[in-house]
């Protein structure tokens, strides 16, 4: 593994600056295991911030940090276990969830969706299922976009496996991409077993909008360059917005705030009433 560079970043922490995505997030996921010294690890789009217990344990810090990148990386895992598999309530209570019945190890309405976000005790990745009605006023631009009839877009969208590789921008938005371009396969994990289907065509880059709007509301669904993510509250914002989905990306009342957090796997689910500009739903 090769970064560009290791600068001190403040009194008490390193920046780590990666080639790219694939390896920032792989990169974050194996320093954090330098806990105890570690104490802080944040990925981004290409940089991994580590922040020290305090200034005077940097340079010990720093030493471990250097000799994990000269070690050989592990081969890239899949991060979809079809065995750890949980489903959040879509609904915009903040009670108990709901599970796919057609699923395994999904929660019932006991279950906290507090627990359903992020990496579990074990180290797997932890699955939410979004439901999403695609309503949203740039869909159809988007779907031409792709190249695509806005029902098959839809089909594409819903077909890929997305995983949060980082947090940013407002509490609880996740910046989600393409599994497959951390290096995971698309697996279907109904039965209790993976079997992978056929692969849906990756999405292209999609513009930001010339400019923002004023106010996005929550719960849109939105897409710029190669991420995906869900507006966790009303705010400004310049994604080109595809759809609507009444589940709570940030709720305080939770153990865990964010329902997404990095390394969680998103699959999105049509909801029904698409429609994209012109539906009762699209300027919502």
């Amino acid at each position: 593994m090769t970064t560009t560079s290791i600068r001190r970043c403040g009194e008490a922490a390193l920046l780590l600056e990666c080639a790219g995505l694939a390896e920032a997030v792989q990169l974050a996921g194996r320093v954090r295991g330098l806990r105890p010294e570690a104490v802080d690890v944040v990925a981004a789009a290409r940089t991994v911030l580590v922040t020290a217990r305090e200034a005077s344990a940097l340079p010990g810090l720093r030493r471990r940090v250097e000799a994990l990148l000269s070690e050989e990386p592990p081969p890239t895992q899949n991060p979809l276990p079809g065995d750890r598999i949980r489903y959040p309530y879509a609904g915009s209570g903040s009670g108990g969830g709901v599970a796919d019945p057609g699923a395994a190890g999904g929660v019932g309405a006991a279950g906290g969706v507090g627990d359903a976000g992020g990496v579990g005790a074990a180290g797997g990745a932890a699955e939410v299922i979004l439901d999403v009605r695609y309503d949203g006023p740039d869909l159809h631009a988007v779907a031409d976009l792709a190249g695509l009839s806005t029902e098959a877009f839809v089909r594409t969208h819903t077909a890929i496996a997305w995983r949060a590789a980082f947090g940013g921008f407002a509490p609880g938005f996740a910046y989600l991409v393409d599994a497959r371009e951390l290096g995971a396969r698309n697996p279907d994990a109904r039965g209790g077993e993976q079997r992978v289907h056929a692969e849906p065509r990756p999405l292209p880059t999609v513009p930001r909008l010339p400019s923002p709007r004023a106010r996005v509301p929550a719960g849109s669904v939105g897409l710029a360059d190669r991420f995906c993510a869900v507006y966790p509250g009303a705010s400004p914002g310049g994604w080109q917005l595809i759809g609507t989905t009444d589940a709570r990306l940030w709720d305080v009342d939770r153990s865990d705030p964010a329902l997404l957090t990095p390394g969680t796997v998103v699959r999105f689910r049509d909801a029904g009433g698409s429609g994209g500009p012109g539906h009762p739903g699209a300027d919502r």
